[in-house]
């Protein structure tokens, strides 16, 4: 042996490099960084350097350096919840001349722990049904460096409750925009020098119908010169179907938490504090009455149906914008605004009429676009046999992050203290959905972290806990990120 080594030295053949891997600390919390010093002998300076990891596929590259003086480089490496256990890495000179072979450095074990915020999200969350998952979108905008922050039982689909109108509004600015309006409008069949046969209002899912919004239309009406109206004042009652039923819903929800969603909408459906039947009838009385007011005459009472030819449009007024609308549905989470929306999202998807089961179905498409699966039957959140995981929730959140329609989304949500979320959480920069069902509870959205200065999205979504004991946990686990998750770089 010892005789080969000498003939091989003796015919020339040049020794492997010296490489040398020093790190700055053995144990590291998940969110930390490390700095590693790599030093080459004979003197390389200015050669590049490698930092490897083991994989099981291998050796992997994760930096290349030069060479500073003294051939030594140092490079800082972060570690991830995804690294949590034993990182082993080790240095890498690969042969750049004829003087010296490849060198490799000893390698070197690195054991990743849970950092302290993540220890408290355990104690929290133990022996109770409740996922959690926190992500962090990429600096600059690059979508493959999404990253989760934290992840406990966030693969398993839970009911979201009234998580699912933040999938609702999500699919809805994908496909119409934040800027995007539903006309309220006034069609004849017949107009001649002002004059109309029968004059039809036709709704296409504004929310927001009211004494001020026909008050408009009437005004818009005599202004193109309408000055009789030979039949009636009729609200059409097409365009939405008449569904009023998901699957997952009690059937004491359409007496008190959800109106009739139609087309057409007169003052949230509601009159005396119950849920009314004839919305559009309604609306067309009260058109009726604004154009008597205004001199108009009208040969019959005003009354609802479905036009039997098309008709011509002489005036129309718009909702206001789509993020407008979104802010008042999830500020106080309003099932009656998700209802109609989630109707209005399936008719633009797969045509008229708009029905609860397409919206519902626009949601699944939505998700599924984003290979996240998904499972409604509504867009309000009341079934309790819709499902999506907490993990999943986070992805299409940090997808969000990357569209043009991001800001409004965001914005759209109750930020502490305001609507669902009064009396939550004061002093924390949040913007988050809330959901609540018998036995079942959800928390969703955005909070900002103190020591990153910037957004991390999150979800939680539980059973069987009282909403008061599921609200004190889920602000905890909201704090326990605000003050303590980190981002390495």
């Amino acid at each position: 042996m010892a005789s080969s080594l000498a003939s091989a030295a003796s015919a020339g053949v040049p020794d492997p490099a010296t490489v040398t891997l020093a790190l700055s600390t053995r144990k590291l919390p998940a969110g930390s960084c490390l700095d590693a010093t790599i030093t080459v002998g004979p003197d390389r300076t200015g050669q590049d350097v490698q930092l490897q990891r083991a994989t099981r596929e291998g050796w992997r590259t994760i930096a290349r350096i030069p060479l500073g003086p003294g051939s030594q480089a140092l490079v800082r490496t972060c570690m991830h919840w995804s690294d949590l256990g034993t990182v082993r890495l080790r240095s890498r000179w690969p042969r750049q001349d004829a003087d010296n072979e490849t060198g490799v450095s000893a390698i070197k074990d690195v054991k990743v722990v849970k950092a302290r915020w993540m220890r408290k999200i355990d104690r929290l969350v133990r022996k109770r049904s409740i996922g959690v998952s926190v992500g962090a979108g990429a600096v600059g905008g690059d979508p493959a460096a999404h990253t989760f922050l934290y992840r406990r039982a966030d693969a398993t689909r839970r009911a979201p409750a009234s998580n699912e109108k933040l999938l609702l509004s999500m699919a809805l600015l994908d496909r119409l925009g934040p800027d995007a309006r539903f006309a309220t409008k006034a069609g004849v069949t017949r107009w001649r020098n002002g004059v109309s046969g029968d004059l039809w209002i036709t709704g296409a899912g504004d929310p927001e119908v009211g004494p001020g919004k026909i008050r408009s239309l009437a005004t818009r009406l005599v202004d193109a010169g309408l000055r009789r109206v030979r039949g009636r004042v009729l609200g059409n009652r097409g365009g939405f179907a008449r569904d009023w039923w998901a699957r997952g819903w009690k059937r004491s929800y359409r007496d008190l938490y959800i109106p009739l969603p139609t087309a057409l909408t007169w003052q949230g459906n509601r009159a005396g504090g119950r849920h009314i039947r004839d919305p559009e009838r309604r609306a067309a009385a009260s058109l009726h009455e604004q154009l008597r007011r205004m001199g108009v005459r009208i040969g019959g009472r005003p009354g609802d149906g479905r036009p039997k030819r098309s008709l011509d449009t002489v005036a129309q007024v718009g909702s206001a914008p789509l993020e407008d609308l979104l802010r008042r549905q999830n500020v106080h989470s309003k099932n009656f605004f998700a209802e109609v929306l989630g109707k209005a999202l399936g008719a633009a998807r797969a045509g008229a009429p708009g029905t609860i089961a397409k919206g519902a179905r626009s949601i699944e498409a939505f998700t599924k676009g984003l290979e996240v699966r998904a499972r409604a039957y509504d867009s309000s959140g009341l079934s309790s046999a819709n499902r999506i995981a907490p993990g999943g929730i986070v992805r299409l959140l940090l997808a969000a992050e990357d569209a043009s329609w991001y800001e409004p989304l965001r914005t759209s949500l109750p930020s502490a203290g305001q609507g669902t979320l009064r009396g939550r959480l004061r002093g924390v920069g949040v913007r988050a959905k809330t959901g609540t069902l018998s036995g079942i509870s959800a928390l969703s959205g955005w909070v900002w972290l103190e020591q990153e200065d910037r957004w991390a999205t999150f979800s939680i979504l539980s059973r069987g806990m009282s909403k008061s004991t599921a609200v004190a946990i889920e602000d905890r686990i909201v704090r326990a990120i605000s003050n303590g998750a980190r981002i390495p770089d």
